[in-house]
């Protein structure tokens, strides 16, 4: 029964890793508005010079903790097949970035490469670590 949970919490976690990075992220974009001095508040937007170069790099940083954890999470929830079901993973994540990075007529495109490198480097250390090698003597 503990694996048939298990299985069931692969998609979920998937889904949690985006839900709960994406709070996160909207959490911290509420903080750097509170770091927003008052007189450079107009009409409920920042106009400080580091507000939006911050609130790219922190919409950056949550982009790759989702490819990260769309990869990995999955396959360490997995009862087995951890490597398959990374891979799996993967390209799920891969096929929503593309999907969001077209129909964002470009807006999205370096997120779309932090995801790419930061996925394939997680994708790279589920491999090593879970691959079954064939050595040959």
């Amino acid at each position: 029964m503990t694996a048939l949970l298990r299985w069931a919490l692969v998609p979920l976690s998937a889904v949690a890793v985006w839900y709960l990075t994406f709070i996160f992220g909207l959490a911290a974009v509420g903080v750097l508005d509170t770091l927003c001095p008052a007189d450079l508040m107009v009409s409920g937007l920042c106009t400080a010079w580091w507000h939006a170069p911050a609130v790219e790099t922190l919409i950056l940083a949550c982009t790759v903790i989702v490819a990260v954890g769309l990869v990995i999470l999955p396959g360490l929830i997995a009862p087995a097949w951890k490597f398959p079901v990374a891979l799996i993973a993967y390209g799920c994540g891969a096929a929503f970035a593309i999907y969001v990075a077209i129909a964002s007529f470009g807006s999205f495109w370096k997120p779309f490469i932090a995801s790419a490198l930061s996925g394939s480097a997680a994708l790279w250390m589920a491999a090593t670590r879970w691959r079954k090698r064939s050595r040959t003597a």
